[in-house]
């Protein structure tokens, strides 16, 4: 039997044992589940796509004898999918003929990785808002289920109370939570997929087993068709109920790939600024503490790509 199948299954393994934390209720156990995917995208970025759906196909497989189907369901939507799918295509690479010597080793871009991990979101989020219409309250409904809103605008409402500001419209705080919990659950997704993804290349990089060399991201680029699902989610964000709620998580997810784009412009620019390490410090401070400031670096990622602003400098080599 090869090895790289022990070492999925083994992946897989932990994986499931990771993301089975949460259940036991111990103390910091949110922290293992948020490295749940780490094991799939170290067996996938150093033995290939197959490695970790062996390893995701093994942890759903010891969840479901443990919690039942649903919860495997749930594991391998939200922490096996991103992995296989990614793993799979950053490997994908081909022979480019050079005026150099020998023909050089191109590994799939870095931009068209995030197109894909925008792209499954989506997909997922697509088939979920489908199914939720087979049940009563729609997507609407389900989400209260899953997520304490109720408990959420009460304590909001009595903070309000306690500071003495006027109090809000209970039942409009209410459907303001109910609307960005799913975009903020598609946000934090994604982040979690690209924190793991990167965290593994990292160690397999220092472990000399990586397969293909770290991703650029100061030299990605974006097709132009990711514009489309950014615009076409912000137009549906609009629309009430289930509409709304599924554009609101098509335009974050959209918005991911533009605001990695817009991080790698700054980087760029800020090449020629004087004390550019005190510089590019405090202006992850404001992004960390303010957050607001990250629509500004989406919108210079959507500018970067019609404008490419990176072409006058030199550290920039598409």
């Amino acid at each position: 039997m090869p090895p790289f199948i022990f070492v999925s299954v083994g992946a897989g393994l932990l994986s499931a044992v990771l993301y089975g934390a949460a259940a036991s209720g111990m103390a910091l156990s949110l922290i293992p589940i948020y490295l749940s995917p780490l094991p799939l995208f170290l067996a996938g970025l150093s033995y290939g796509g197959v490695a970790a759906l062996i390893g995701g196909l093994t942890a759903s497989a010891a969840i479901t004898l443990a919690g039942g189907p649903l919860f495997a369901f749930a594991y391998f939507l939200s922490n096996a999918a991103a992995p296989i799918v990614l793993t799979r295509v950053a490997n994908w690479s081909r022979s480019v003929s050079t005026e150099e010597g020998p023909a050089a080793i191109e590994y799939y871009p870095t931009g068209l990785l995030f197109t894909w991990l925008c792209g499954l979101g989506i997909i997922i989020m697509l088939g979920l808002t489908l199914f939720m219409q087979t049940r009563e309250g729609g997507l609407s409904g389900w989400i209260p289920q899953i997520i304490e809103i109720d408990a959420l605008t009460k304590t909001f409402v009595m903070a309000q109370v306690q500071a003495g500001a006027e109090p809000v419209d209970e039942a409009l705080l209410r459907q303001r939570l109910i609307s960005l919990a799913l975009p903020g659950l598609g946000l934090f997704w994604a982040m979690i997929s690209i924190g793991n993804a990167a965290l593994a290349q990292r160690i397999l990089v220092r472990l000399a087993r990586n397969l293909r060399p770290s991703p650029e991201l100061l030299q990605m680029y974006l097709p132009v068709f990711m514009i489309w699902p950014l615009l076409a989610g912000t137009v549906l964000a609009f629309i009430p109920g289930d509409a709304g709620i599924f554009g609101s998580v098509m335009a974050t997810l959209g918005a991911i790939p533009y605001f990695f784009l817009g991080l790698a412009t700054v980087h760029v620019i800020s090449h020629r600024l004087p004390g550019r390490g005190f510089a590019l410090t405090g202006f992850y401070i404001l992004l960390v503490v303010l957050g607001w400031p990250s629509l500004l670096i989406v919108g210079v990622g959507i500018f970067e790509q019609f404008a490419n602003l990176r072409r006058n400098y030199t550290v920039y080599k598409p």
